[in-house]
C-alpha cells in the first residue's frame, strides 16, 4: 500500500516520525501554524498525521500461537528466513531490509507473526514520536509568528502595513522555489525574515518613485539601486 507520504519500514519510518522539518506530513491533531507572508498556503509540518493507521497496524493477534492455529503459516518459523510483513496505509516495506534481517529472525525462532507484532509496535512508537515531534516544530512556526506580531519595529499597529510590504518585495522579486522553501521552512514566519522582506516592499513602489528615480531625472530606479542606494545604476 502507498501513498503520496509513503515511508519505508525501519529506517526512513525512523526519519519521518520524529520529523525532520523539511515538510511535508500531516500535523495529526495539531492545528497548523499560520504562514504570515503566504496566508493561502497552509504549512505541512513533518509528523505522522494518524492513529488510526497505527491502531490498524497494532490490531494483530498478540497471543502466542495456540495450537488450533498450528496450520496458519503466519504461525511457522518460515525456513528458507523470508518473512511476510504487512503495513498500514502509508508505510512501506524496505524489503532489502527485511531480506537481511530475516535470517537473524529465523534464527531467533520468530515465527511470521511474530515478526509483524514486532513490526507494528515499531511503527506505534514511531508515529507517537513524530506527532510529539511535529506539535513542537509546529508550535515554534507558531512561536515566530506572534514574536513577529509583538516586534516593537514591525508589529503592533505597524503590522497590517509590514505584513504588506513584505509581500509586494516577495509579489515583485520573490520565486516559486523561494515561496516553496519559505513556506516548507516555516521561515517565512521568522520576525527578521519578516523585517528584511517589509524593508525591501517599502523601497518598491507600483509606479516611479517620488524623486524620479536614482538620478532624478524622471526615470524608473532600477531595482538593484532600491536595494542598495549607496551603489548609483551605470550609464
Amino acid at each position: 500500500m502507498t501513498s503520496m507520504h509513503s515511508r519505508s519500514f525501519f529506517p526512513a519510518v525512523l526519519r519521518s516520525a520524529e520529523g525532520t522539518g523539511s515538510g511535508g506530513g500531516d500535523a495529526g491533531d495539531s492545528a497548523a501554524p499560520e504562514t504570515i507572508l503566504f496566508p493561502d498556503d497552509a504549512l505541512s509540518p513533518d509528523g505522522d498525521s494518524g492513529s488510526d493507521d497505527r491502531a490498524d497496524a497494532a490490531d494483530h493477534d498478540t497471543g502466542k500461537p495456540d495450537d488450533a492455529a498450528g496450520d496458519d503459516p503466519a504461525d511457522r518459523v518460515p525456513d528458507d528466513g523470508r518473512y511476510s510483513l504487512t503495513m498500514p496505509e502509508g508505510i512501506e516495506v524496505d524489503q532489502e531490509l527485511l531480506d537481511a534481517l530475516g535470517p537473524d529472525f529465523h534464527n531467533l525462532g520468530l515465527t511470521n507473526r511474530q515478526a509483524q507484532q514486532l513490526a507494528d509496535r515499531f511503527i506505534e512508537i514511531q508515529g507517537r514520536r513524530g506527532k510529539a515531534a511535529s506539535e513542537a516544530w509546529a508550535g515554534r512556526v507558531q512561536g515566530w509568528a506572534d514574536e513577529a506580531r509583538r516586534d516593537r519595529e514591525i508589529g503592533g499597529a505597524k503590522w497590517s502595513g509590514t505584513v504588506g510590504s513584505a509581500q509586494r518585495a516577495l509579489s515583485r522579486l520573490g520565486t516559486p522555489a523561494l515561496r516553496e522553501y519559505l513556506n516548507s521552512s516555516g521561515g517565512g514566519n521568522h520576525p527578521e525574515m519578516i523585517r528584511i522582506f517589509a524593508k525591501v516592499g517599502s523601497m518598491i513602489q507600483e509606479d516611479n518613485p517620488p524623486n524620479g528615480g536614482a538620478g532624478g531625472n524622471g526615470r524608473k530606479a532600477e531595482t538593484a539601486h532600491l536595494m542598495f542606494p549607496k551603489d548609483a545604476p551605470k550609464g
